[in-house]
């Protein structure tokens, strides 16, 4: 598989598509240590499936862009907790970032390393009149009040989704203030700010809202590089472990 400069590549496997026993014993083969102390360290068999099915789809993905073993990656992580594939492993592989939540994983993949992707289970409520001042910026919070019922709470995991994904682009964890910037959604079209001490600035960021089944969320966010052109999508789909397919990329809302 190659991956274009001009590209980023979104992979998606669900729970529910995969052979538990084949996932499990697979994994648990080439895990490395520090994998396997926090997968024991996971309580709820749930959330223990999950990560098994994250680094199965990341492994498999990398291998498929580089050709090298699953069993062969080792990964390297930044001061906050970002991975990449570590240095010397004799392979070009992309960078990624994963996302997975209530049995579905997601892996987006680039050759730009500010890239983050978020995926998130909306079928939960949530007391968004309790929240939106703490964890949105003033802006975001007012347009969250303004609605109610199942458009608040749709809203509320739109926003949550895309500052997800722009906080895990950034990789910086939770260093970046929640309300130190902003998305403004409107029909087809995202907008992106970020305050600064002089005023507040459009970044040069590409962010997509994209189109998966309800009740799913799912956003994405590069930092285009010095002199570098927009990103176009393509997305894949795994129906089992062994065969995958390429799928239409259905796009919400998108940065111009």
């Amino acid at each position: 598989m190659q991956l274009p400069e001009d590209e980023i590549h979104i992979w998606q496997v669900d729970l529910a598509n995969v052979d538990i026993e084949a996932l499990t014993k697979q994994a648990l083969s080439w895990m490395k240590t520090n994998e396997i102390i926090r997968y024991e360290r996971l309580i709820q068999l749930r959330h223990r499936l999950e990560f098994l099915l994250g680094n199965w789809l990341t492994r498999i993905c990398l291998s498929e862009y580089s050709g090298l073993p699953m069993g062969d990656w080792q990964f390297s992580h930044n001061a906050y907790g970002k991975p990449r594939p570590s240095d010397g492993l004799g392979a070009q592989a992309p960078y990624f970032n994963l996302s997975h939540s209530h049995g579905r994983a997601v892996l987006a993949l680039s050759r730009t390393p500010q890239l983050g992707v978020d995926i998130e289970f909306a079928g939960r409520e949530r007391r968004v009149s309790r929240i939106a001042h703490r964890y949105f910026a003033e802006r975001e919070a007012q347009g969250l009040l303004a609605l109610s019922g199942l458009a608040q709470q749709q809203r509320f995991y739109e926003l949550w989704s895309l500052k997800e994904a722009y906080m895990k682009a950034r990789g910086l964890g939770l260093t970046i203030p929640l309300g130190s910037f902003a998305y403004e959604l409107s029909p087809g079209k995202l907008d992106l700010y970020e305050k600064t001490q002089a005023r507040t600035t459009i970044l040069r960021w590409q962010s997509w809202q994209l189109g998966v089944e309800i009740p799913y969320v799912l956003a994405l966010a590069v930092q285009l590089q010095t002199g570098e052109s927009r990103k176009g999508l393509r997305a894949f789909r795994y129906e089992n472990m062994e065969a995958y397919f390429e799928e239409a990329v259905s796009i919400l809302r998108a940065t111009d």
